[in-house]
This record gives C-alpha cells, sequence and structure tokens, in this order.
C-alpha cells in the first residue's frame, strides 16, 4: 500500500498545486490558456503517439477491450437518462448532460499520465483506444440528444458536419489514429524524430496534471450534494465495478489491457463535461462541482484500485 501512495498522492497532489497557484493569483488566465495550448496541442500528442508506436498488441484484444469497457458506458449512460428524467425531472437535453457526467472519463489529462507511470509503453495502445472512442462516440451521443431536445433539428446535418470536422482537426484523436496506424503497420519511425516526440512527452504528465488543477480553480462551485454524490459514486464506484466484471471473468483481457480498462472507467469526470453543459447552457454549475468533487475523491478510490490491481497487472 506504501508504494501506491508512493505513486498516486505526488500525482494528485501536482493537480492540487495547479489548482492553488490559480487560486492564489499566481496564474493568470492568459497564462493557464497558454499552459493548456502547450498540453493540448503539443505534449499530449507526443506522449500518444510515441507510447503507441511502441506498444506491443495482444492478438485478439481490441473487441475485448472495447466490449469491456463500452457494454458497461451505454448501459449506465441510458440508465442515467432515465433516471434524470424520472428521478430529477430533467428535461432530455439536462440528462443527457448529466449521462455523460456519469460515463465519460478524464481518460486524456489523468488517465493517459498516469496509465503510462503505472505500466509503460505496454498499456498506451488500450487507453488510446478508450481516448478515440470515447471522443467520438459517447460525446457525440450525448452531444446529439442535446441537439435533439433543443429542437435544432434544422441544424443537425450542418452541426454534425461540424461536429465530425472537430473531431478529426482534435489532435489527441488525431495523434491517437497516427500512433495506432504506425503500430499496426509496423513502419519505422527515424530515431531523431522519436527522440523529438520522447521530449515532448516527457512534459506531458506534469504540465497535464499542473494545467488541470489550473482550470479547475476557474470552475464555478454551487451547493448541490445530492447529484454531485450521484454522479461521483457512479463515475468512481459503479462504473469501473461494472467494467472490471467484463474485462476480468467475461472477456479475460490481457492482465494489462484489464487494468488499463479499468483504471480509465474509475478516473473522475472529464473536463469537457463542463465545456459542454456550459456550450449549450444546461447544468453547468453542477456539472463542475461534480467534476471538482470527482477529482478530489479520486485521490482515494484511484489509490486502493491501484492497490487491488496490482497483483493482477
Amino acid at each position: 500500500m506504501q508504494s501506491v501512495v508512493n505513486i498516486a498522492l505526488p500525482f494528485f497532489a501536482l493537480i492540487f498545486t495547479g489548482y492553488f497557484a490559480a487560486r492564489s493569483g499566481l496564474l493568470g488566465e492568459k497564462t493557464v490558456g497558454g499552459l493548456n495550448t502547450f498540453v493540448f496541442y503539443f505534449a499530449l500528442p507526443a506522449l500518444l503517439l510515441v507510447t503507441t508506436y511502441e506498444s506491443p498488441t495482444p492478438d485478439g484484444a481490441v473487441f475485448g477491450l472495447l466490449a469491456s469497457y463500452y457494454l458497461p458506458s451505454f448501459a449506465l449512460f441510458f440508465t442515467v437518462l432515465l433516471l434524470g428524467r424520472r428521478l430529477f425531472g430533467l428535461r432530455l437535453a439536462d440528462a443527457a448532460i448529466q449521462s455523460l457526467g456519469a460515463t465519460f472519463s478524464n481518460v486524456g489529462f489523468i488517465g493517459l499520465p498516469l496509465i503510462i507511470l503505472l505500466y509503460g509503453s505496454a498499456a498506451a495502445l488500450p487507453a488510446v483506444l478508450i481516448v478515440m472512442v470515447d471522443s467520438i462516440v459517447m460525446l457525440g451521443l450525448a452531444t446529439a440528444l442535446v441537439e435533439a431536445d433543443l429542437d435544432r433539428g434544422r441544424r443537425n446535418f450542418r452541426f454534425f458536419l461540424r461536429l465530425l470536422g472537430g473531431v478529426v482537426r482534435n489532435p489527441i484523436v488525431t495523434a491517437s489514429f497516427v500512433g495506432v496506424s504506425l503500430n499496426f503497420l509496423q513502419t519505422p519511425i527515424p530515431t531523431p524524430i522519436l527522440a523529438y516526440g520522447g521530449l515532448l512527452a516527457d512534459a506531458a504528465g506534469p504540465c497535464a496534471l499542473f494545467a488541470l488543477g489550473a482550470t479547475l480553480a476557474s470552475r464555478p462551485m454551487r451547493e448541490g450534494a445530492l447529484e454531485t454524490s450521484y454522479l461521483v459514486s457512479i463515475k468512481l464506484v459503479i462504473h469501473p465495478a461494472l467494467v472490471a466484471g467484463l474485462a476480468l471473468w467475461v472477456f479475460d483481457l490481457p492482465p494489462v489491457w484489464a487494468a488499463v480498462a479499468i483504471l480509465q472507467a474509475a478516473l473522475p469526470i472529464a473536463a469537457n463535461v463542463y465545456l459542454l453543459a456550459q456550450r449549450y447552457d444546461q447544468r453547468p454549475q453542477q456539472v463542475s462541482t461534480a467534476i471538482f468533487v470527482s477529482t478530489a475523491a479520486a485521490v482515494v478510490t484511484i489509490s486502493l484500485l491501484i492497490s487491488w490491481l496490482a497483483p493482477i497487472s
């Protein structure tokens, strides 16, 4: 357990260092924006491409990984959607945002650095596959439901073209696709280019965590204990428990791939959920509170999960 604390505590401490740096006024809004730009457009794409390129590919594991992760994700998404309508009396757009919060993990800024730290390049490919599908399918599903409820049907075709264009231009998705393609095709990369990517990749973890904390400091907070507890419990406990059942006992994934799927499901709510909620003005304050609380609670839940996964992986 001490070794787990030695890994997890510094990892999450870096997030809250960024948070307090921004709250204290040491970082201005433009500085935080610049740091996020570096992470999003340079460091994280380099980490994705380099580690995915070097990752081994177990035969037949891709289908089991996606099934283990997304069967529970879809089941939870639509269950929370129904409960949001019945339990909280939400309209469809609000319930869709709530459902995304219950199932959309922070696989980029937290998941990738943590998983590479724990398992090295062997874990990069399964982590990247989840990043790609989450960005396209889960985010697209929630957005489509919000658009449908807000009666924007006449613009749906153009909207989906913009959504598709945004996915294609997303550097994290693009780098993931390039890395996976180079891995499957076994295409050699010149050593200087690989070394350059490695330098950028080394900066991804610390900068991403610090930037995430600084970004959280600017999010509005409000009371909403019932909804926050509800979302955080589903995201940090129920989601990973369901994924673990399928990954370990149904699809019998390779140990590292199973650990990656379970850890990705156990991550706190992604900041992208807040961006979507803010864009459509559908529960942005409630989502922001849930993101902050889930990130704080994950210090404990992720530490316990890493300890439980240690003998498995």
